[in-house]
């Protein structure tokens, strides 16, 4: 019995809402804003579209909730492209402050600590927020004061500075702390 192989399809991208332009506009008067960014007043759509075909630009509603609606004349794929661009370049800044953990031992020596601060040190300077992690195991958990003193030391003795953002919390396998620059 022979088995047969799918074919692989590609998800199709996804695509920006498109506005309403030039006949796809149904009510009765717009106001209209000329290529350059002047107010034309309030025409009827028949002659928006007119005054439009004649700059030899397209008709686009910028504004549909407003009474009555806004229209532009601009070049559709220029408008469209540029929406590309602006949503593309915000997806990329709000993706800068990731959360990176880093997770500490109750008993770490000197130069894990000091491996620990260094990494630390180099997520808040690239402008990430550190989750700081301290497992507690066996007989630590009853010495919590210490482990929250060490915690506080830690952020102290991060170069360039940091500060807790809200307070420790604890878990049953021990205590976190958000940290940001």
């Amino acid at each position: 019995m022979t088995t047969r192989r799918r074919r692989f399809r590609a998800r199709p991208k996804p695509q920006l809402k498109r506005p309403l332009s030039n006949d796809e506009i149904r009510t009765p008067e717009v106001r209209l804003v000329g290529v350059d960014g002047s107010q034309l007043g309030v025409v009827p759509t028949e002659e928006a579209r007119r005054r439009a075909a004649e700059e030899q630009t397209d008709l686009v509603m910028v504004a549909d909730k407003a009474v009555p609606p806004v229209v532009r004349m601009m070049d559709l794929g220029k408008h469209m492209y540029e929406q590309r661009k602006k949503e593309a370049k915000q997806k990329t800044r709000s993706k800068s402050g990731e959360v990176k953990g880093v997770r500490i031992g109750f008993k770490s020596g000197e130069h894990d600590w000091q491996m620990r601060l260094n990494q630390a040190g180099g997520f808040l300077s690239a402008g990430h927020k550190v989750k700081l992690e301290m497992r507690l195991r066996g007989r630590e958990k009853a010495r919590l004061d210490l482990a929250e003193k060490k915690m506080q030391d830690f952020i102290t003795a991060l170069p360039g500075g940091g500060r807790a953002e809200g307070g420790l919390t604890k878990s049953p396998r021990g205590i976190t702390v958000m940290v940001a620059r």
